[in-house]
């Protein structure tokens, strides 16, 4: 079975414009798990061990009795299930039904899919407002990010930066990142929350380092960063230091291209350096994705 997709409403272009992730990539959240009796918690954690291994006639049939019982976890990902077709007949109307009332029974990842699903179709902005702060005040980092940049286009910055701050605290590198850029008011402060948005594996803040290694002609840094930010081998798998050689230059060989021969290689020497320092502290965040357990 090819991997099922949710998409927010039913037109060609919103599926494209608002396509969210593939079902099959599950880890286990067990804060998604609600608190009930013991032979209730049992049947949820096998559900969700089936779910995660692509058991989806399983999962269905043990999420339909936990949320007939109104368990808000068994109907999202029951109605993630039936919108896409997984272990079932597909029924997108009674998909996204069953998926509002996982939003109503406040699951924040319903929430976040409703929030979408509404911005796509141009519904009020504070309904739609209403559902990320309905997650949000369940610590999902996703709708904090979301309501930080809606205060930003209101011209509320303290309310963004407030929302920025605890998405960091809950450690989404994208808020430091957010920080870094509009909020810091020194070199330093913004160096750090780079540096420590990179260190979980937010690209876009390796890219920002890149340049600022750049800009000082730290080219071994700027080499460096400029991998971490390109994807470089290594971020999810062991490879060996050729391959990773070959991605180097291959992407970032313009930051040093301009050195002599000699210099050059003594640079990437410390390229290898700067890298194997950074992956021994590497500690990537999962990002939210929908129809998932994280």
């Amino acid at each position: 079975m090819k991997n099922p997709v949710v998409s927010v409403t039913n037109s060609p272009k919103a599926r494209q414009r608002t396509k969210l992730v593939h079902i099959a990539s599950m880890t286990l959240a067990l804060g998604l798990i609600v608190a009930g009796p013991a032979h209730s918690a049992s049947m949820m954690d096998d559900a969700i061990a089936a779910y995660r291994h692509g058991e989806f006639e399983k999962s269905a049939e043990t999420f339909s009795t936990l949320a007939t019982q109104g368990d808000a976890t068994a109907q999202y990902l029951l109605s993630c299930q039936m919108i896409n077709g997984a272990g079932m007949d597909a029924n997108e109307d009674a998909g996204w039904d069953m998926m509002k009332q996982a939003a109503g029974n406040q699951n924040p990842d319903a929430s976040i899919v409703m929030a979408r699903k509404l911005e796509a179709e141009q519904a009020p902005r504070d309904l739609v407002r209403g559902l990320y702060h309905q997650a949000a005040d369940q610590n999902q980092t996703q709708a904090m990010l979301w309501l930080a940049l809606d205060a930003v286009d209101q011209g509320n910055n303290d309310a963004a930066k407030s929302m920025l701050e605890q998405a960091w605290a809950l450690g989404d590198p994208r808020a430091a990142t957010l920080l870094a850029n509009r909020f810091t008011k020194s070199d330093s402060g913004r160096y750090q929350y780079l540096r420590a948005a990179a260190q979980r594996g937010e690209m876009r803040a390796a890219a920002y380092l890149a340049e600022e290694a750049r800009s000082v002609n730290d080219t071994a840094e700027a080499v460096g960063w400029c991998a971490i930010a390109t994807g470089l081998p290594g971020h999810n798998e062991d490879v060996d230091w050729k391959t990773i050689g070959d991605a180097v230059e291959k992407n970032c060989g313009a930051y040093d291209k301009d050195l002599e021969p000699a210099a050059r290689a003594e640079n990437r020497e410390k390229v290898d350096q700067f890298l194997a320092r950074f992956f021994e502290g590497y500690q990537p965040w999962t990002p939210w994705r929908a129809c998932s357990v994280n």
